[in-house]
């Protein structure tokens, strides 16, 4: 057996599984993605063994396959989970950049839901999108470079501005927003404030990525570096969306 096989093998028990297939081509295609899963065998496995839905399997998917595709470039290495050891929630990867240029990516996943794609509803997309993005807030590392990925699908991309809507979210914390406070663990725009200058960007992980730029955080991410990821997420290697 290859190395390929002898991994997919463990990883999956020898089962048949809805993310098999995909996980063994990514690592056809890539030594350093090989590497990687090898490198976190058994993380990704008891990642695996929890899984008790569709849903939570595509989830893992999107994490895996943001860790495949920034690794298809070079100047990128990738650790998985490396706050993991501490007490709190941290991000899914530190990603270096050319040897000296640290920076965090946390993954999310905004599923899809009866209606999405028939240009209703919008607000309730939006506020999907808005929870998102509270939970992950809470994510962000003090003092580093953070930048958040949302997987969606190509339709769903289409229907939100990103930009937009992160300027909306900014005027109901600065507004007050009664209803914005009642879904958030914020209490003050000092309270949210203090969490979203940590946050270094959002891309919308697609085949029509999105990119918002935090003007405001410190330490900011380069735009080198954001527009890197950002092409690595519409690239047409393996499956992209």
């Amino acid at each position: 057996m290859t190395k390929q096989a002898d991994l997919i093998a463990y990883l999956f028990d020898g089962q048949t599984h809805l993310l098999s297939g995909e996980l063994y081509q990514w690592m056809e295609e890539s030594a350093r993605f090989t590497s990687f899963v090898e490198t976190y065998r058994d993380k990704i496995r008891k990642k695996i063994r929890v899984i008790s839905e569709a849903e939570s399997a595509l989830d893992l998917r999107g994490e895996l396959e943001v860790a495949y595709r920034l690794l298809s470039d070079r100047r990128l290495a990738v650790a998985y989970e490396p706050y993991a050891s501490t007490k709190g929630r941290g991000p899914d990867f530190a990603v270096t950049y050319r040897v000296n240029l640290v920076f965090n990516v946390e993954v999310a996943r905004m599923r899809a839901e009866e209606g999405d794609f028939n240009g209703q509803n919008l607000l309730r997309k939006e506020e999907r999108f808005l929870r998102i993005l509270l939970y992950k807030l809470g994510q962000m590392q003090s003092g580093m470079r953070n930048l958040l990925v949302i997987h969606m699908q190509r339709e769903l991309v289409r229907l939100i501005d990103v930009n937009r809507l992160m300027q909306g979210i900014k005027t109901r914390v600065e507004g007050k927003d009664p209803a914005f406070y009642a879904v958030s663990r914020y209490t003050s725009p000092a309270a949210f404030y203090k969490d979203f200058l940590r946050l270094s960007g959002i891309l919308v992980w697609s085949t029509e990525p999105q990119l918002w730029v935090n003007k405001q955080a410190r330490p900011a991410l380069a735009m080198e570096v954001l527009r890197l990821v950002s092409a690595l997420a519409s690239s047409d290697m393996g499956k992209g969306e």
